[in-house]
C-alpha cells in the first residue's frame, strides 16, 4: 500500500523528470523567435535575420525575427519578458534598453532580469574632428574645450545615447566641458560635421568611413577595448589615460528564468551560428563585424560591466 509520503514522492521526480525531458526536447515546440526594440533595416534587425538565415542548423528550429519599435525599446523588451522564460522568444538589443532605460526610468524589468547568450558584434564609439578644425589629436580636443568651458561644439547621437554616454565619461574623467548637440542618428551626425556646424562628432567608423578617407575628417579615440580594424592607426580612450570602455554591443538575451541547460543549447548555437562559413558570408555583405562571443567566452563579465560603466556614467550626469 502507498503511503501520503510515497505518493508525493512519487509526483515529485515525474515533475523532474518532466522537466528534464523538456529541456531535452528543446526546442522541439516551434520556432524561435529573436525580438528587435528597433524598426526593419537598422543594424540590430540585420544582424538578427543573418542568425534566421543560418540559425535552425545550429539550433534545431526554425528562427524568426519580429520588429516591435516603440517606447525606446521598453515595449520589446517587457514582450520578451513575459512572454520568453521557456526559451523560444528571446531579444537582441544594445545596452540602451536593457541597462540604460531601467536605470533612468520605471519599467517592468531590471538589468538582472537578462541572461546574456551570445554578442553578435561590437561596434566602437569614435570621437572624430573634421579636418579643419586644428584638433590633431584627442589631447589638442580636450585642451582646447579646457581653455573655453563649454564653447567648443560636438555633436553625437540622441540625449544619453550610445554615442552620447561614451563622451559624457570622458568629460568627467579628464574635467572638461563641450556645448553638446544631440541629432538623430549617424546619418545628421556627419552632416552636422562635415557642413560646419560642429569641428567634433561622436559616430561609428562605419559611418564616418568616406569622410575619413577622403581626408575630410580625422578620428581622435576609439570607445573600445581594442583598435577598431577599421581604424588600426586610431588609438583606444583607454590608451590616451582615460578609462571610457564603452562599445557598442549587439547582443542576444533571453529572460533569467530560462533553465541552464536551454540557455547553454542557444548560446552555443547561436555562436556557432555566426561563426559558421555562411553566416559570415552573409554578415560580410550586410558589413556587419560578426565575432560571436558567447556565455563560455565571458559574456556575463561584459554585460555586468557594461552595467556598472553605464550605471557610474548614469549618477555623473544626475
Amino acid at each position: 500500500m502507498m503511503t501520503k509520503k510515497t505518493i508525493a514522492m512519487s509526483a515529485t521526480i515525474g515533475l523532474l523528470l518532466s522537466a528534464t525531458a523538456a529541456v531535452a526536447e528543446f526546442p522541439s515546440e516551434g520556432p524561435i523567435r529573436i525580438v528587435t526594440p528597433y524598426g526593419a533595416g537598422g543594424g540590430i534587425d540585420i544582424a538578427a535575420r543573418i542568425l534566421a538565415q543560418v540559425g535552425e542548423a545550429h539550433l534545431g528550429a526554425r528562427v524568426e525575427v519580429v520588429n516591435m519599435p516603440g517606447a525606446g525599446g521598453m515595449d520589446a523588451a517587457n514582450f520578451v519578458r513575459q512572454n520568453g522564460d521557456d526559451g523560444y522568444t528571446l531579444i537582441i538589443s544594445d545596452y540602451g534598453p536593457l541597462i540604460t532605460l531601467p536605470l533612468l526610468e520605471d519599467t517592468p524589468y531590471q538589468p538582472e532580469d537578462w541572461v546574456p547568450l551570445t554578442q553578435v558584434t561590437e561596434i566602437a564609439p569614435t570621437i572624430v574632428a573634421r579636418s579643419d578644425a586644428g584638433f590633431d589629436d584627442l589631447a589638442g580636443f580636450i585642451a582646447a574645450a579646457q581653455a573655453n568651458p563649454g564653447s567648443v561644439a560636438i555633436t553625437h547621437g540622441a540625449y544619453l545615447s550610445s554615442s552620447h554616454l561614451p563622451l559624457l565619461r570622458l568629460q568627467d574623467l579628464a574635467g572638461f566641458a563641450t556645448n553638446q548637440i544631440p541629432t538623430s542618428g549617424g546619418g545628421e551626425t556627419v552632416q552636422f560635421l562635415l557642413g560646419g556646424t560642429v569641428p567634433v562628432a561622436v559616430t561609428t567608423p562605419t559611418t564616418i568611413a568616406g569622410a575619413v578617407e577622403a581626408g575630410d575628417a580625422v578620428p581622435l579615440a576609439v570607445a573600445s577595448a581594442e583598435r577598431v580594424p577599421s581604424l588600426p592607426d586610431t588609438p583606444t580612450l583607454a590608451e590616451l589615460g582615460h578609462d571610457v570602455v564603452m562599445p557598442v554591443w549587439y547582443t542576444i538575451f533571453a529572460t533569467a528564468n530560462v533553465p541552464e541547460d536551454i540557455v547553454a543549447h542557444l548560446s552555443d548555437g547561436i555562436a556557432a551560428a555566426y561563426a559558421s562559413d555562411e553566416g559570415q558570408e552573409l554578415a560580410a555583405r550586410a558589413n556587419v563585424d560578426a565575432r560571436p562571443i558567447s556565455r563560455a567566452d565571458g559574456l556575463q563579465d561584459i554585460y555586468d560591466a557594461t552595467f556598472e560603466t553605464v550605471r557610474e556614467t548614469l549618477e555623473s550626469v544626475n
